[in-house]
């Protein structure tokens, strides 16, 4: 019986971070997946992005390598 209710208070500790941890502000480098979301809100926001050339693409890769040097 013991053991249900310690793992039950540790479920609900680690779903209080997740949801903290959400509502942080995220870097502009940092992606995070969101609980919650579905499909096709994601599959409508990725077909409205405009497409990226590989100049864009370097200038990204460039940006991070000196973040992450930082």
């Amino acid at each position: 019986m013991k053991i249900k209710k310690q793992a039950k208070k540790e479920i609900e500790e680690l779903e209080a971070r997740i949801v903290a941890y959400q509502e942080m502000p995220a870097r502009e480098n940092e992606r995070r997946v969101r609980i919650g979301g579905n499909f096709e809100d994601a599959v409508k926001k990725m077909s409205s992005t405009p497409p990226v050339s590989s100049d864009d693409i370097k200038a990204w890769a460039k940006k991070q390598r000196e973040d992450t040097e930082d």
